[in-house]
């Protein structure tokens, strides 16, 4: 390589493209493959029913809970052999108030001073199916009892409903302001609502309209956990039981504990405390987390009354075990003859090919939560009584690979070349001003002597 400007201008390049390849090199390779960065799946069994492509509902289980990620967000259904990725709406089934508005017109609005309100709403439209009313009126203060009759042809009537409480209390003054002016009855496809307010010899309420609505109730799937007493403590001191409950592996969802007591006519105050990996020495007390600061367990048989609640309810927690602290004060402690946790059951829903097989994918800690254009359209589907699909067994999976840990910037290992790499390029640098001076200095002419 030849020497001066020329030379040196060849080199600065060459050293320029060995160091940012030296970085390249210390760059992790990211993959994100279900072949390979899921640790664990489950083959699922489609309804044997199913002869077309259907949305198919299969309910997680313990082993999903204990393996997968805290979130959930790791979980992955695909197809095979493809292993394609497949949509699914993850469900929660925490029960739900569904409800849609049923277009109505209100006439013959009517009084009878001092003694009721009289309107009827039209639906407009025959066999729209309906159980819900919200009257509107811009009167306060009040409480009345109201009537539903029903009709398809404003000849027959039918009563669905009397003796329903409305109300308004408002107090201007303090921003205060409660109300119900909603009323439920039996379902019902009849066009036509007759709404009678008794008045009782008070002044007419302002009557604007009502809304007519189909509500739907769904009630909660509720999962059961059997939970282990490990221990089970009294402690006159502070006058407390103490009792450590164990559900077998941490993941799983539980917002209560309900707790087996044969005693009757008792009140406790209770707290609870959770932990995945159980304290071995007294040092390791602390990691015990709050899950439910201050709640109440009772048991009422008496002549006046009778209700009990052996449950303790909490937001949700998945933690292993569980310490319940019963404060007994000075009553003698109760006698806790077993226990169980209650979780919300979890659903995924997805469409099944009854042509193709599936997997559920789980446990890859850097998967993040996937968005599906199913989440939007999801309010639109039929989702109720779907075909059930089952999880198969808990499956290592083979292809997973557990990438090396990248390794540390190149500026870590050699700490030394950075600094190596900034002096060479100062003497380069330098020695290419240097040669340009040189060669400017032969070529300018020689400074005139002083006259």
């Amino acid at each position: 390589m030849g020497s001066g400007p020329k030379g040196m201008m060849r080199l600065l390049p060459i050293v320029v493209l060995a160091f940012a390849a030296a970085l390249l090199a210390a760059l992790p390779v990211l993959a994100n493959t279900i072949e390979q960065d899921w640790r664990y799946y489950k083959p699922v069994t489609l309804p044997p029913d199913l002869t077309l492509p259907a949305l198919v509902e299969v309910e997680l289980d313990p082993e999903i809970y204990a393996y997968a990620a805290r979130g959930l967000n790791d979980i992955r259904v695909a197809s095979e052999p493809e292993l394609l990725e497949v949509p699914y709406k993850l469900l929660v089934e925490s029960g739900d108030q569904r409800r849609a508005t049923v277009a109505a017109r209100m006439r013959d609005l009517g009084h009878v001073p001092g003694e009721r309100t009289t309107f009827t709403l039209d639906l407009q439209t025959e066999g729209s199916l309906h159980n819900e009313l919200e009257i509107n009126t811009v009167s306060r203060n009040f409480q009345r009892q109201v009537e539903i009759e029903a009709s398809d042809d404003e000849e027959s009537w039918r009563t669905l409903k009397a003796g329903i409480t409305i109300f308004d209390f408002t107090v201007k003054e303090q921003g205060f302001s409660t109300s119900n002016t909603r009323v439920s009855y039996p379902d019902s496809t009849a066009r036509f609502l007759r709404i009678r307010i008794t008045d009782d010899g008070l002044e007419p309420l302002d009557i604007r309209g009502g809304v007519v609505f189909f509500a739907r109730k769904l009630e909660p799937q509720l999962s059961t956990i059997p939970l282990v007493i490990t221990e089970q403590e009294e402690d006159p001191r502070r006058k407390e039981t103490v009792l450590v409950l164990d559900a077998g592996r941490s993941g799983l969802p539980i917002n209560s504990i309900d707790l087996d007591i044969p005693q009757r006519n008792f009140y406790r105050r209770v707290t609870v405390d959770g932990v995945d990996r159980f304290p071995q020495t007294d040092d390791d007390m602390w990691m015990w987390q709050t899950v439910q600061w201050d709640e109440s367990i009772y048991d009422y048989d008496t002549p006046k009354f009778t209700s009990n609640d052996l449950s303790v309810r909490f937001g949700e927690s998945r933690h292993r075990y569980y310490r319940i602290t019963i404060a007994n004060e000075d009553n003698p402690p109760l006698p806790v003859e077993g226990a169980r946790a209650i979780g919300y059951v979890r659903k995924l829903v997805f469409s099944a090919d009854p042509a193709k097989s599936y997997r559920v994918y789980y446990g890859n800690k850097d998967a993040d939560t996937p968005s599906y254009d199913l989440e939007q359209i999801f309010p639109y589907l039929v989702t109720e009584g779907l075909p059930a699909a089952i999880l198969g067994p808990h499956t290592e999976n083979l292809d997973f690979f557990v990438a090396p840990a990248p390794p540390k910037p190149i500026t870590e290992r050699y700490p030394w070349l950075l600094p190596v790499i900034v002096a060479v390029a100062a003497l380069v640098v330098g020695a290419f001003l240097a040669s340009i001076i040189r060669q400017l200095k032969g070529t300018l002419p020689p400074p005139e002597p002083p006259q």
